[in-house]
C-alpha cells in the first residue's frame, strides 16, 4: 500500500483518540460495576490448584469468610440444595473445559451458586469442616485483584491506539481493519476481566455472554489482522476481499452458540490457530512483495515481529494449554499485555516513527523472544522428561540458555542481517587527506564511503548540511562538504537492502570529522614546511651572505679559509636548526665585532663600533639569533649597497632592552628603488623576537634603529621550546 495522505484538521487525531479513550473508559466503568455488583464472600481461589473441589488461599480478613482458612472448598449448601464443586469451577478461563457439555455444566453450576449467594446465608463445605457464611450484597472495589486493573488498562490503551490510527487515516482500509481488530481485542479483554476475576460464580447467563464476547472479540482481532496483512504496507488483494476473513470467522464463531462444535477446541482454539497461520502467510507475502523496497520492508519486518511475538506468545501460553486441557502457564490478564506489542508495533509503523531503526528493533525483539522461548521450552522439557522440580528446572534452563544461546546470538545477528564487523577505514582516511589534487581526493572519498556504507547510489547533494543528516526516513544520507570535497547524497545502504540509521549517521559524522581533522593536520604540515623553508632562506640570506662576502674580500688565505669553515658550520646549524642554547651577551657581541670588523677592514671601509657598558648576562637563543642576523644583514647591506665611507654601530642596554643602531654616510635608499627581502627579513625578525625596527634613509645616509627585549615573549619561548 502506498503512502496515504492524512486529511483533516490538526485536532482530528486528538479528537479521535479522545473519543476512543472515552468509550473505552465507559466500558471499563461498566465492567467494574458488573464485577463489584456480585455477592461477596471474601474467599480467594488458588489459580491452577489441584485436588478435589476448589483450592482456596488465605481469605480476606475483612470478608464474611475470614474464618475459612486455606483449604479445599468441596461444596456449597443453602435451603436444602447442594452444589458440589470440581477443579473446573476454579479456573479463570472456561475455554480449558474440553467439551461443550462440560462448559454448559460449568455455566449451570455457576448459575445455581450465584442464586444461592443472592438468597442469603450459605454453608461452605470444606475439607476442614462446614462454615455458615452470610454473603455481602456487593464486592468491595478494593477486593478486585491487580490483574483485573491490568486488563482494564490494557484494553483502554489498545482502544486508544485504534482510535488514534483511524483518526489519522479515516479513509484507509488498513486503518479501519486495525481499529476493528482493536475493538475486538478490547472487547475480549473487557469480557475476560469480568469473568476471569469472579470470586466464586457469576450469573449463568452473564457467564455465557461474557465468555462468548471474549471469543468473539479474539476471533475478530485475528480475522482483521489477517486481512490487514494482505493490504499493508503493500496492497496484495482487491479491497472488497479484505472482509472475507472476518465473514468466515464470524460464521465459525456462530457455530458455538448454535451447538455445531463439540467444544472450544474446534470452536475457538482451532479458529485461532488458523487465523495465526493466515497472518503468518500474509507476512510472508508482504516480505516477498517488499523486496527491493527498504522502507516497506522495515515496516513489514517490525510489524511482523511484534505481531508474531505478541500473538504467538499469547497462543503458546494461553490457547495451546487450554486446547490440551491444562491450566494456562500465566494469568490471562498478564498474557493480554503481550498484545500491546502488536498495537505498539503497528502504531509506530503508521506514524513512521524512526523507520530507520525498525529493522534493528525487529531483530532485537526477535533475539529476546527466541531466548525466552528457548528458556520456556527447556524448562518444560526438564520438568516433563526428567521430572525435576520447578526451581531446579528453571535454574538449569537459564544456565543452558546463557551457555548455548547468548554466545552465538551476535554471530546469528550478523548472519541474518548480513552485517560484519565495521571495516577499518584508517588507511582510506589517510589516503583521502594525503591526496595531491582535488580529483584524486574526491575519488578516494567516494571509495571510502562505498566501503563504509555500500550505498545503492551516490549523487551530489543539492544543499550542503552542516552535519550528516538522515533524509526521507532514512532512505538517504546527506553528507556536508568537507576539506574541499563536495556535499554528497547517499541513497539506500547495504547495497539497497536497508535504510540508513542513526548509527550510520553517527559513523558518517565521525568520518567527516576525521577527514576535516586530517586535512587540517595536512595544512598545518604544509604551513610548517613553508615556515621552515622561509626560516632557512632568511637565515641563509641574513647570515651566510655576510660571511661569504667577508671571505670574498679577504686577501689573507688563513682568514678566507676560516670564514669559509665558519660559513659551512653556520649553514649546518641553519639547516638543522640547532642553535637553541643561550649565549653570553658580551661574548656574542665580541665575536660579531671581530667578524664584521674583519670584513670592513678587508673591504677598506671604516667601521666605528661602540658597545660599552653591556651587562654580564646571557642572551636567550632567539634574541641571540635575532641580534646576529640584524648586525650581519644591516652592516652587509651598508657595505654592498650604500657606497658609504663610514659605518657606525652602537649597542647599549636601556630599560631591560638591547638598543641597536647602525648608520652610514652613504647615498641612502631612493624612494622609487625596490625594497629587497633583506630589510623585510630584518623587520620580521625584530617583531618575532618581541622588538621593533625603524628605518630612516635620505641623501645623507641610512640609519636603522632596533630594540630587542632581553627576554622573549612568553608564547615565543614556549613555541621555541
Amino acid at each position: 500500500m502506498d503512502a496515504v495522505t492524512i486529511r483533516g484538521g490538526r485536532g482530528a487525531p486528538a479528537l479521535g483518540t479522545a473519543a476512543a479513550v472515552m468509550l473505552a473508559l465507559l466500558l471499563g466503568i461498566a465492567v467494574t460495576w458488573l464485577a463489584t455488583a456480585q455477592p461477596w464472600l471474601g474467599i480467594q481461589k488458588q489459580i491452577g490448584g489441584a485436588g478435589p473441589g476448589i483450592a482456596l488461599q488465605a481469605p480476606n480478613p475483612e470478608g464474611p469468610s475470614a474464618e475459612v482458612a486455606g483449604t479445599q472448598l468441596l461444596a456449597i449448601e443453602a435451603g436444602g440444595a447442594r452444589v458440589a464443586f470440581s477443579p473446573e469451577d476454579g479456573v479463570e478461563e472456561p475455554d480449558v473445559v474440553p467439551t461443550r457439555a462440560g462448559m454448559l455444566a460449568l455455566f449451570d453450576r455457576a448459575d445455581r451458586v450465584h442464586e444461592m449467594l443472592r438468597a442469603g446465608p450459605v454453608t461452605l463445605v470444606t475439607e476442614a469442616g462446614a462454615f455458615e457464611v452470610v454473603p455481602a450484597p456487593a464486592r468491595p472495589l478494593s477486593d478486585l485483584p491487580s490483574v483485573f486493573w491490568i486488563q482494564l488498562m490494557t484494553a483502554i490503551t489498545i482502544a486508544a491506539l485504534g482510535g488514534w490510527v483511524l483518526s489519522l487515516r479515516p479513509r484507509d482500509p488498513a486503518a479501519a481493519l486495525f481499529a476493528a481488530a482493536g475493538f475486538g481485542l478490547a472487547l475480549a479483554i473487557f469480557a475476560a476481566a469480568w469473568y476471569s476475576t469472579r470470586e466464586l460464580a457469576l450469573d449463568g447467563t452473564a457467564f455465557r455472554l461474557a465468555s462468548g464476547l471474549n471469543m468473539f472479540g479474539a476471533l475478530t482481532f485475528g480475522a482483521c489482522m489477517g486481512s490487514m496483512m494482505l493490504i499493508y504496507p503493500m496492497r496484495l488483494i482487491p479491497l472488497w476481499a479484505v472482509w472475507v476473513q472476518p465473514a468466515v470467522f464470524f460464521l465459525w464463531f456462530l457455530g458455538n452458540p448454535l451447538g455445531i462444535w463439540e467444544g472450544r477446541g474446534t470452536g475457538a482454539h482451532l479458529a485461532t490457530a488458523v487465523e495465526m497461520a493466515l497472518i503468518v502467510a500474509g507476512l510472508l507475502a508482504q516480505l516477498w512483495a517488499t523486496r527491493g523496497r527498504p522502507k516497506e520492508r522495515a515496516l513489514v519486518t517490525w510489524f511482523g515481529v511484534s505481531l508474531v511475538f505478541g500473538s504467538g506468545s499469547f497462543i503458546a501460553l494461553m490457547a495451546v494449554p487450554g486446547a490440551m486441557g491444562y491450566e494456562p502457564t500465566i494469568r490471562q490478564g498478564h498474557a493480554f499485555l503481550l498484545f500491546l506489542f502488536v498495537y505498539l508495533g503497528l502504531a509506530i509503523g503508521v506514524a513512521r516513527f524512526r523507520m530507520f531503526d525498525l529493522g534493528d528493533w525487529s531483530f532485537r525483539v526477535l533475539y529476546y523472544a527466541a531466548g525466552a522461548a528457548l528458556l520456556f521450552a527447556v524448562d518444560a522439557a526438564l520438568i516433563g522428561w526428567l521430572s525435576l522440580d520447578r526451581m531446579p528446572a528453571f535454574s538449569a534452563s537459564l544456565l543452558l540458555v546463557v551457555l548455548l544461546y547468548l554466545p552465538f546470538r551476535d554471530a546469528i545477528a550478523r548472519r541474518v542481517q548480513r552485517r560484519g564487523p565495521p571495516k577499518d577505514l584508517a588507511d582510506a582516511l589517510g589516503a583521502v587527506a594525503l591526496a595531491t589534487n582535488p580529483v584524486e581526493r574526491e575519488a578516494r572519498w567516494r571509495s571510502l564511503l562505498e566501503d563504509a556504507f555500500h550505498p545503492l547510489g551516490m549523487d551530489p547533494a543539492r544543499a550542503a548540511p552542516a552535519a550528516p543528516l538522515l533524509i526521507d526516513e532514512g532512505a538517504a544520507l546527506h553528507l556536508p562538504a568537507v576539506a574541499g570535497l563536495p556535499a554528497l547524497r547517499l541513497n539506500w545502504t547495504g547495497g539497497g537492502r536497508r535504510l540508513f540509521s542513526p548509527a550510520d549517521r553517527d559513523r558518517a559524522a565521525r568520518l567527516v570529522e576525521t577527514v576535516a581533522r586530517l586535512d587540517e593536520l595536512a595544512r598545518a604540515r604544509d604551513r610548517a614546511v613553508a615556515e621552515e623553508r622561509a626560516r632557512i632562506d632568511r637565515d641563509v640570506h641574513d647570515n651566510i651572505g655576510v660571511q661569504l662576502l667577508g671571505a670574498l674580500h679577504s686577501d689573507a688565505p688563513d682568514r678566507k679559509d676560516a670564514l669559509i669553515r665558519q660559513t659551512l658550520a653556520d649553514l649546518r646549524d641553519i639547516v638543522s636548526n640547532t642553535r637553541m642554547e643561550d649565549v653570553p651577551l658580551r661574548d656574542l657581541v665580541a665575536d660579531l665585532r671581530g667578524e664584521i670588523g674583519g670584513l670592513y677592514e678587508a673591504a677598506g671601509r671604516r667601521l666605528d663600533w661602540s658597545d660599552e657598558g653591556l651587562p654580564d648576562r646571557s642572551l636567550p637563543a632567539l634574541q641571540a639569533a635575532t641580534l646576529r642576523a640584524l648586525l650581519r644583514e644591516a652592516t652587509g647591506n651598508a657595505l654592498r649597497h650604500s657606497g658609504a665611507a663610514r659605518v657606525a654601530v652602537a649597542l647599549a642596554v636601556e630599560g631591560g632592552a638591547l638598543r641597536l643602531r647602525i648608520e652610514d654616510d652613504g647615498q641612502g635608499i631612493a624612494p622609487e628603488a625596490p625594497r629587497g627581502k633583506g630589510l623585510r627579513n630584518l623587520r620580521e625578525r625584530a617583531e618575532d623576537a618581541g622588538g621593533t625596527l625603524v628605518l630612516e634613509t635620505g641623501a645623507t645616509g641610512t640609519r636603522i634603529e632596533a630594540r630587542l627585549p632581553l627576554e622573549p615573549r612568553l608564547e615565543l619561548a614556549v613555541a621555541g621550546a
